[in-house]
Parts: structure tokens; sequence; C-alpha cells
């Protein structure tokens, strides 16, 4: 399917930011391998392809699988195939001395050295090769109209889902049936398929934060907690939530309470200008005063966009500074060992003058 209006109009407004970081850089193209970022600068939504642009060209290298797909898609771009994988980089060489480009940035983080030392024997001698970083990736963490009705629409969908799973789940349910039901709840409403592994994990199983759902029988008294994002259009969404089989007991009470307390301290801190390691404090130190420092053993929160975790996000070893139109998560835990964990993870989007929650499923703490 051909690229629509608004797709066609955010591309040129990515590809055009694109070429002013290159000109702060001195470089005249740049050379695109990471997929994420191949897709983000060119719309194109196959599994492998690679872009160069320079100042007033761009160029989509692509397989015969995909030829007829990327001159559908990519309308910005000149299409050029390449039959045998031993082609594509001294076509990408002629290509770059095809613009006249003295100057090739290559993604050093995302390049393999083989591919490197190829590239740089393929080279003329009239072209140097610049390691860059992030430079397609920082322009990734603030999101374009386009990017934010799609993250919009996946988080609708992840909403909707949790609240029809909710009548489904009952006791001497194992793990996986729960997680297969989510996974098939969410493609019924629209998603192409799960940002990620759905995560579903019940009592002392909880306490792994990545746990992989399985035959573990679900019991009366145990907490449940459930970590699913739905794909569409290829961003996704990113929902956590924990819930109580029976009425929660003082304990679960006190910890899901302490959990919800540090989020929303959290998102309340959320505005331009901040720091992500602080807004990491705000929930963390929140937490460790309840007592429960020590269960926290993960980041408060990632950026969310073309990749679920698209960037650095909310940590204690973040860089980043929060800008209006970042997309982050908000997913402060406890993990006690032995006895199970709570999360409660939200989509927040960063606002000229604070932030906006866009997950919408209840927070309440769930007896089912």
């Amino acid at each position: 399917m051909a690229q629509n209006a608004d797709l066609g109009m955010a591309i040129e407004g990515r590809l055009a930011k694109l070429r002013s970081k290159l000109a702060e850089q001195r470089l005249d193209a740049i050379l695109i391998t990471m997929m994420d970022n191949v897709r983000y600068i060119s719309g194109f939504t196959g599994s492998t392809a690679t872009a160069i642009v320079g100042k007033s060209d761009a160029v989509l290298l692509v397989d015969p699988r995909y030829t007829t797909q990327a001159n559908d898609e990519c309308r910005g771009f000149r299409i050029v195939e390449y039959r045998r994988v031993t082609e594509r980089l001294p076509r990408v060489i002629a290509e770059v001395e095809g613009m006249k480009a003295g100057s090739l940035g290559f993604e050093a983080d995302y390049l393999p050295y083989s591919e490197y030392k190829s590239l740089e024997e393929s080279r003329r001698s009239n072209i140097s090769l610049v390691d860059t970083q992030r430079i397609v990736d920082d322009l990734r963490l603030i999101k374009d109209a386009q990017e934010l009705d799609a993250i919009k629409y996946a988080i609708a969908i992840s909403d909707a889902c949790f609240e029809e799973i909710l009548v489904q789940i009952k006791p001497g349910l194992m793990e996986r049936d729960v997680a297969i039901a989510i996974d098939f709840c969410m493609r019924k409403h629209g998603a192409s398929k799960p940002a990620f592994d759905t995560i579903v994990a019940a009592g002392p199983h909880a306490a792994l934060p990545h746990a992989q759902p399985g035959d573990r029988i679900l019991e009366r008294g145990q907490l449940l907690k459930m970590d699913f994002g739905a794909e569409y259009q290829q961003y996704p969404s990113d929902l956590t939530r924990t819930v109580c089989l029976g009425q929660p007991d003082a304990k679960q009470r006190e910890v899901y309470n302490t959990v919800l307390e540090a989020q929303l301290k959290a998102i309340d801190a959320i505005r331009p200008g901040i720091a992500g390691k602080d807004v990491d404090s705000v929930a963390r130190d929140h937490i460790a005063a309840a007592g429960y420092g020590k269960y926290f053993g993960h980041g408060l929160g990632h950026s969310l966009g073309r990749g679920v975790h698209d960037g650095p996000g909310l940590s204690q070893t973040s860089p980043i500074i929060l800008e209006p139109g970042m997309v982050m998560t908000v997913e402060p835990g406890i993990y006690i060992p032995g006895w199970g964990g709570v999360r409660i993870e939200d989509d927040v989007l960063v606002t000229d003058d604070g932030c906006e929650i866009l997950t919408k499923a209840t927070k309440e703490l769930l007896a089912l």
C-alpha cells in the first residue's frame, strides 16, 4: 500500500531533520543499516534494506523480494536493487560516489566490523568513512503526529484487551492460558502482532520481572502480574497491571499501594527539562522509604517508539533530559523472592508543561 499523505509528510519532515543533523556534523551523506532506523526514515515495512541519505538524494537498497514493495512504500526514495549480498556494499559506494559525497557517516553501533571492513575496501579514495552514533536514534526520541497516532491506537488496543481479559481470569487456569488469551485479544482488536513476548506471572513467579508464562496454575489468593503490548503500524504499546485472585491481604495491599504511590509521584514529576535519572529517583526514593528499596532492581521506564525499548529512558544512569514529544513508560515494581511481585506501568507523553498519561486501564487493585 502506498504511503498515505500523513506518513508522506512525516517522512519529509524526518528527512529534513536528518539533513540538518548531517550539516551540523559536516557529513555529505549517511549510511543507515539499523532496520528500525531504516523504517523510520523511509517508511519501508519489509525485513531488510539499507538506506543512504545525502544532501538532496535518498536511496533505498533492497533485494528483489522487496523491489515492488519499496517502490510502493518509499516515495521519497530512489529504489536500487541488488541481487547478491556481496553486491550491497559496493553498490552503496557507487551510489555515494554518484551523490558526489566526500564524507559518508555510518552507524558505528550497528554496522558489524566485517561489513565495515568490506565497506572500507569498496570505497573510493575520495570518500572518507566517519563513525557516527545515535544520529537517527536521537531523532526518533521526539515523536511526530503520525507516530503519536499509531502509538495511541496501539495503547487503545491494550487498554481494551485488559478490560476484556479480566472476565476470563480465574483460578485453575494456567499462566500460558492467560497469555494466549491476551495475544488473541490484541489481534482481534487490530494489532498486527504482540509488541513483545507477553508476561503473565502468578504468585511467587511474579517476583521475576520478566517471567515467562508457563504451566503454573493460578490459585486463589495470588497476585497476578500481566505485562503486554500491541503493535500497530509498527509502533507498540506497553502496559503492566497487577490484580489479585480473590481479596488481597494486608501485605499485598501495602506493596501494591507503595508501587502505585511511587508511580503517581514519578508521573507528577515528569516535565520538559527534568533529567530522566531524577524522575527515577522520585519513585525509587519512595519505595526505599517504605522499606522495599532492595526489591526494586530495574530502571523506572524506557522510551517507547519504533522499538519497545526505543532509547534512553528513566533510570539512575540515564543521560536523557525530557523534551516535549517524548513517550516514556513509567513502571516501578517491587519483587520479593518467594512471595511475588507488583508492577504498574503506564505510557506517558511529555507535553509542553508536564505530561499526559496515554494508557487508561484502571490502576485500582482489582479482586477477581
